[in-house]
């Protein structure tokens, strides 16, 4: 039981100061950077030392000095247990890097699911809710590429490209998260709540609102920030000119994160904001070998390499001699030299057509044999066996 101040403990003091209303992400750093980054001394400060704080105010700093009349912390943690929800803060050790990257991270967000959704590499797709078939064919189809390959799937849940991009990487068994506009114990659209079961179980569901909260035109954009702030790049589908998935790519741009967007049709409303997108520098979407190798050098790409090495076990681990190493190999892997025997040196699309799989499998292949010191790629781009 939560009976004053002084019972708070720090996760709930964090909760609580996430929860309160109008104390948004940015005023709660401030408050936390004043009380040396300890959220139970903000509840323990006296009127005084609150009003030091820029940016408080009057009404602010009433809903502190008298929270209980705000937020009814024994209920939601109460419904946290009974729900099997938790509360992951900015000092536990499973809270993103990525995430706390950004200007303003969340101090704490609400989640269920499967925790190790969120130590893979991440990357972003989203677009319109009202796509077209083109662009739900799409979202479905590079989602579970990505997916296969081992990325985590970040989307937000909503109708149109979003529930398409979290179907394609679960199709696949692979791992998705969706990011919420409202509290996590309310499923919007009510129509995905299959999905949002799924996820529930299978990936993961995150969202930095208290239980109950309703979305509204302020909360999401700030759902939009997660999903940029968890990703590596973000991949935009279809968008209107002013779309919400707009407001995404702006915030991983902002974050110094990669922007990429499919190109439509001049006359199609839905592929306007792809084409302002590109227009202004984001990196045109052709394909996932094409997005893949943009990113081949990022810290992502060696991540997604380390966790599929992982994968295989101990007893797979590299070695440095050549008949060790080919034994930690799988068997895609080994397929791939095999075409590169006798030092030949071939370019993707030569060993794509020699394997008979799709390219951009090839492609996270031949990025991890790489990354193994298996082969090296050359100027030209083609691709030479070290071993």
């Amino acid at each position: 039981m939560v009976a004053g101040n002084t019972d708070l403990t720090e996760k709930a003091a964090l909760m609580l100061l996430n929860g309160l209303p109008r104390i948004g992400p940015i005023l709660c750093r401030r408050l936390l950077a004043h009380f040396g980054g300890r959220a139970t001394r903000v509840f323990q400060a006296s009127r005084s030392d609150l009003l030091a704080v820029q940016g408080l105010g009057k009404d602010r700093l009433e809903k502190i000095l008298h929270w209980e009349s705000f937020f009814d912390l024994e209920k939601e943690l109460s419904e946290l247990a009974s729900r099997k929800l938790s509360f992951v803060s900015l000092a536990d050790p499973e809270y993103p890097e990525k995430l706390k990257q950004i200007y303003d991270p969340p101090i704490g967000f609400y989640f269920s699911g499967q925790h190790s959704v969120l130590t893979r590499p991440c990357v972003s797709i989203v677009g319109t809710r009202l796509a077209s078939p083109y662009g739900l064919k799409q979202a479905c189809k590079i989602s579970a590429a990505l997916a296969r390959i081992g990325f985590t799937i970040v989307s937000g849940l909503a109708r149109g490209i979003d529930y398409e991009a979290h179907r394609g990487a679960l199709e696949l068994g692979g791992s998705t998260l969706a990011v919420l506009g409202n509290g996590i114990d309310i499923v919007y659209p009510p129509e995905h709540f299959e999905l949002y079961q799924t996820l529930s179980q299978a990936g993961a569901i995150i969202s930095e609102f208290p239980l109950g909260r309703r979305a509204d035109k302020q909360s999401f954009p700030r759902r939009n920030r997660i999903i940029a702030g968890l990703s590596e790049a973000v991949i935009v589908i279809e968008s209107a000119y002013r779309g919400g998935s707009m407001i995404t790519a702006n915030f991983a741009l902002e974050s110094g994160r990669e922007v990429f967007a499919l190109p439509g049709r001049i006359d199609q409303p839905q592929s306007h904001g792809c084409l302002k997108l590109i227009q202004e520098g984001a990196n045109l979407f052709s394909s996932v070998e094409q997005f893949l190798e943009e990113i081949r050098h990022s810290e992502a790409v060696q991540k997604i390499a380390q966790f599929n090495q992982s994968e295989l076990g101990a007893s797979q681990l590299q070695s440095e001699e050549g008949s060790k190493a080919n034994s930690s190999l799988s068997t895609l892997e080994k397929k791939v030299l095999a075409c590169l025997a006798g030092k030949q040196c071939l370019k993707l699309s030569e060993i794509a057509t020699r394997t008979g799989e799709p390219i951009a499998q090839i492609n996270a292949t031949l990025i991890q044999l790489e990354l193994k010191h298996c082969l090296s790629k050359s100027c030209d781009g083609t691709y030479e066996a070290r071993i």
